[in-house]
This record gives C-alpha cells, structure tokens and sequence, in this order.
C-alpha cells in the first residue's frame, strides 16, 4: 500500500476555507507538506523552500493553480484542519499496509505518550502531549491521540483504543493506563493486555506484592522454566540482568481476577555502571497466560516505542523544537511526521538511518518517488 492511497484520501478532508478566498487545494498542499517533511524540512519555512525549489517536479503531479504557497498559508491550513478526520485517514492508510505484511498472530501494540515540548514557547500555554500506539513487529506507528490540556493519558487511552483495530494483539501500557475501564476496553477489542502495576492501584499492588513475597518465600531456588527466566545485556553503556517469575493460576477470588488477569509476574532488573549498581523489582498483571521468557520479551518490546518512535522523532526530525502552535497546527504536524516515518521504515532500498534517509530523499528524487511509491504516476 503506497503513499498513493493516503494521498487520494486527502480529497476527502473537509476545506473549511472560504472556496472564494482559496487559491490553492486542500489535499495538493497536504501532499506537499508529507513530501517536504520527507525531504527534510521541520518548519513551515522549509516546506515552502523545498516546494518553491522542487516547483517543476510537482507540476508533474499536482495543478498547483494558486503556485506555491507561502509559509504562513500552510500553517493556517494545518491550524485549521481538523484533526480528528486527518487521524482517522492515517489509521486507516496504516491499517492497509498492515493487512499487506506478514505478521504474526499475536503482534504487540504498545501506549505510550510524548510530549512536544518546543509546541510551549508562547501565548502560556502548555505543551501539547499526544499518545501513540506503535506495532513493535513491523515497527511502524499505528496512530495517535492529543492529550486534551485539562486531562491526562487515562482518558485518551479508550479514544485511541476506538480507533485502533487490535483483533489478536498484545497491547503494553505503563502503569498509568493501568486502570479497569482500560483493561475492559483492550478485551472488548478482542485483544490482550499486558499492565505495569504501581502504587496508583493500592489494592493490586498490595495483592501482586504480597503474592510474590510468599513466592520467593516457597521458592528459594530458581531454574529457568515456564515460571522463571533472565536475560543479561548491556544498554547505554550499563550492563543490565533481568530476571522475571509469573504465576499463572490466579484465584477466583483474588484482586487480580477481577481485572480478567491470568498471569501476573515481576520482573528484577539489576544494573551497574562505572561500579555503581541498583536494583529495581516491577510488576505487571496480563489478560493470557504467559510464560516468564514471554513477559520478559513483551516488556522490552514496549520499550520500543521511546527509542524507534519517541527518539527518532526528536533526533530525526526534531520534533522537540517544533514552535507550531496555532489552531491544531501542533497536532496535525505531528501527524503528518508520522506519515513520513512509516514511508521512510517501509522502504528498506536505502540501510541508514531515518535522518540519513531524509536527506537522501533531498538529494535523489528517484529515492523520493521509491519511498513514495509514485513511479506509476
């Protein structure tokens, strides 16, 4: 599935300009922002250099019946669209590629929130703070939600689940989504979850701490089976042992039942660096049963998300300097960086990086039309 599909379903997004004021068209400068996003530009002033600049090869594609237009035009188209419709246009494009790859039966999906932090620099106002879910097998992001400023991720968490088709997966989320209407809400997707459990839930902390205190009581001994695994590795320059024990038969009348869990487990990570060690023991309550090794694995599949979505827009395309604000111009440019980030992980023609990719994209038009997909145009 190609940028060809996404791009024929900006037609679609409804134009709130006055038709009598508008010379340019709504889905042509969406277009040309995704592609000048992909070529590297971060700010409305670079995605009208990189039209002005790239004017003969758009006119190929594109009418551009108003020319090119200046920088404060994209920023008030962006400011005004409405975002809940774009969203829904890349969930649906993604949900598309998905059912063209070959994954397994079980993926992960994993929650997890950033914040655009440069998106705070004027009129008072806090930065925006959107929610994302990312497919750690295909590594690409699956869709997003804005945080509403009086709010918090507990109740974006059902929004986004709405929206996102689920049907099969592993959904991971930090100890804040854990919350029942949450866990209800994944079930009902026909999902599974897997929840890290904190102090902000007393009664399943008390009850998953305590089970574990009397399991290591009765269990002296630890030999890796279907109740206990480890893995050692070393991570930002820290040498990390991660040890993790589950139970599986959890009683019908236990705290952790009414949540629908099967297994709940705790994982010890050990850590050290330049002699320096600590050690930090977390636990988590799962809808399937799973073995240690599983949870051990889902664990640290979630993570993914900070350091292939969250990083990669920071570094790649500097996402946490990104001045937008007006209107739902922060929202909706989030957005659109991460219709460039799927493009650019679906090619795999070019072995670099996503920010090396960007500038080759730049460089080599017949690089951007491979990612695009818009030879046949």
């Amino acid at each position: 599935m190609s940028a060809k599909a996404l791009f024929s379903k900006f037609t679609s997004l409804t134009d709130k300009r006055d038709p009598k004021k508008s010379t340019h068209i709504l889905a042509e400068v969406m277009f040309i922002s995704v592609c000048a996003i992909l070529c590297g530009a971060d700010d409305w002033n670079g995605i009208r250099l990189f039209a002005e600049h790239k004017e003969g090869w758009l006119r190929k594609h594109l009418t551009l019946p108003g020319g090119i237009p200046v920088a404060v035009t994209f920023n008030r188209i962006f400011a005004t669209l409405d975002p809940e419709e774009f969203r829904k246009i890349f969930i649906q494009w993604i949900r598309d590629v998905l059912s063209g790859l070959e994954l397994s039966d079980s993926k992960i999906v994993a929650l997890d929130g950033k914040t655009v932090k440069g998106s705070a620099w004027n009129k008072g106002k806090d930065a925006i703070h959107m929610l994302n879910a990312w497919c750690t097998e295909a590594g690409l992001s699956l869709g997003q939600y804005k945080v509403d400023e009086k709010s918090n991720e507990i109740t974006a968490i059902p929004e986004l689940l709405k929206l996102l088709e689920l049907s099969g997966s592993l959904v991971t989320i930090d100890a804040m989504g854990c919350q029942k209407k949450i866990a209800t809400a994944i079930l009902k997707k026909e999902a599974d979850y897997l929840l890290a459990v904190k102090g902000n839930q007393k009664k399943l902390y008390g009850e998953v701490t305590r089970l574990f205190d009397q399991y290591w009581q009765d269990n002296l001994e630890d030999a890796p089976d279907h109740y206990f695994a480890e893995q050692e590795g070393k991570e930002h320059g820290r040498m990390e042992h991660r040890r993790c024990w589950v139970i599986n038969d959890v009683t019908e009348d236990s705290n952790a039942a009414s949540w629908r869990a099967k297994t709940i487990a705790a994982i010890q990570l050990d850590s050290s660096k330049k002699g320096k060690g600590k050690t930090l023991i977390r636990y988590f309550i799962c809808s399937c049963q799973l073995s240690a090794a599983e949870v051990l694995q889902a664990t640290r599949k979630h993570w993914l998300i900070e350091n292939q979505l969250h990083w990669v827009l920071d570094v790649a395309f500097d996402e946490d300097r990104c001045r937008t604000r007006e209107g739902f111009a922060a929202e909706n440019l989030a957005v659109a960086r991460q219709v460039t980030l799927n493009l650019l992980k679906l090619d795999t023609t070019v072995k670099a990086g996503i920010k090396n990719k960007r500038k080759t994209c730049g460089w080599n038009e017949d690089y951007m039309m491979q990612v695009l997909k818009l030879v046949d145009l």
